[in-house]
């Protein structure tokens, strides 16, 4: 969740602050689809996606499942002079705490794990109960909380070290990927593809419309 979260000054609806440069704009009026920029940095507002909802709630549903085979499977097994070793992500962290590199297992667990678990679980909260037509009680908390925690969510860079470490172990051991490296892969494309369709505002307004429809 970007935290250019439609910041609005009291008494000033329907203005808008840009998230790189801070200028108070009013916002525009756009078609069903499209793209907002500031109108001094070119940075942007935000997006309007068809049925946003929708789309942002099957693509975490898909990244839920895609990380739990990502964490219950090996990412890869290795063959080194007769010796037989794979493991899962946490296993990696783990052999990482008992090798004495306790901070980079840390690092690991931290930026592989927790907060890519932690940011699928918040956009479920948020995403599935408005689709059914319920505002969380702890949206505004968890939405500020997700903020935080995707900086934090590296998958991009363990699939990218691993990549380059596969092209390294090829030549002095037998390799193979198992499912958990294809589903972590899978989720970094997932988060790709949220991250280009997933609109804060239409989050909001969709909360409104349900509180309004209620106090009717």
């Amino acid at each position: 969740m970007d935290s250019y979260s439609r910041r609005r000054e009291p008494g000033t609806a329907g203005l808008i602050a840009c998230p790189e440069c801070d200028l108070v704009q009013r916002e525009p009026r756009i078609a069903a689809t499209g793209t907002v920029t500031c109108r001094r940095c070119g940075a942007t507002l935000y997006r309007r996606v068809p049925r946003m909802l929708d789309a942002t709630l099957a693509m975490m549903l898909a990244a839920a499942v895609l990380f739990s085979i990502a964490n219950a499977y090996p990412v890869m097994s290795l063959d080194l002079q007769g010796k037989h070793t794979s493991e899962t992500l946490f296993g990696m962290s783990q052999a990482l705490n008992q090798a004495g590199m306790t901070s980079v297992a840390v690092l690991v667990f931290v930026t592989v794990v927790l907060m890519p678990a932690l940011e699928i679980a918040a956009m479920l909260y948020m995403v599935l109960p408005l689709r059914l037509g319920i505002v969380p009680k702890a949206l505004g908390p968890v939405s500020r909380a997700l903020s935080t925690v995707r900086p934090w969510g590296m998958v991009e860079v363990f699939v990218l070290g691993a990549l380059v470490s596969i092209g390294r172990l090829r030549h002095l051991a037998d390799l193979e990927l198992h499912a958990a490296f294809w589903a972590i892969g899978a989720v970094m494309f997932v988060f790709a593809v949220t991250d280009s369709i997933f609109d804060e505002r239409a989050l909001w307004q969709r909360a409104a419309a349900i509180r309004e429809s209620e106090r009717a």
